[in-house]
């Protein structure tokens, strides 16, 4: 079973790596989640991101995860992605491919 760094690196899809967090680019995301989905993978959430230079910081309140079975159509959560402030730079989508 592939976990995300391996999945977006076999994929050709940009990311970040800052220690031990994967990101993708808010710029990317929506076609990120367009990918998980087609791919089948299992998804279950987010955490949400500011990055600059020098640090990273954490965003819980802008964060969700779910049961396996219970994911969000893409449609709403692209519409819940679509809510976060502009301070939100960069997201960690929690997937893993279901093979």
């Amino acid at each position: 079973m592939a976990h995300r760094r391996e999945l977006l690196e076999a994929w050709g899809f940009p990311y970040l790596q800052r220690g031990g967090v994967t990101l993708v680019a808010r710029a990317d995301a929506q076609a990120c989640i367009e990918r998980i989905y087609r791919e089948n993978c299992r998804f279950y959430g987010y955490d949400a991101f500011s990055i600059a230079p020098d640090w990273i910081q954490p965003h819980l309140r802008w964060s969700n995860s779910w049961k396996e079975d219970e994911a969000p159509t893409p449609e709403a959560l692209l519409k819940q992605l679509g809510s976060h402030p502009a301070e939100v730079t960069h997201y960690e989508f929690v997937f893993e491919s279901a093979a």
